[in-house]
């Protein structure tokens, strides 16, 4: 169940995702602003949409605020640095 979207407004730069998502200990994070503020995730997994290499479905989980541990889906495109977050409620 979504719990809600959010708009980002500045987001990472496309070697920071593939970076964080090759991280597997799960200590690199990455930031998203939104219009509520900044989020810390983690991203577990990625998906290239098309073939412009800069459009991406994002699955991970929060990292700050009060949805810590909730977890996420995202298309978000790494030229423009913009996106859609769906937070779903935390576990």
């Amino acid at each position: 169940m979504t719990h809600s979207i959010l708009e980002v407004t500045n987001g990472p730069a496309k070697d920071d995702l593939l970076r964080a998502v090759a991280n597997t200990d799960d200590q690199l994070t990455t930031l998203f602003d939104t219009p509520a503020g900044l989020l810390e995730t983690r991203i577990g997994r990625l998906e290239e949409l098309g073939d412009d290499g800069v459009t991406f479905t994002l699955w991970g989980q929060l990292t700050s605020l009060e949805l810590r541990g909730a977890h996420f889906t995202a298309s978000y495109n790494c030229a423009s640095r913009t996106g859609r977050l769906a937070l779903k409620q935390a576990t």
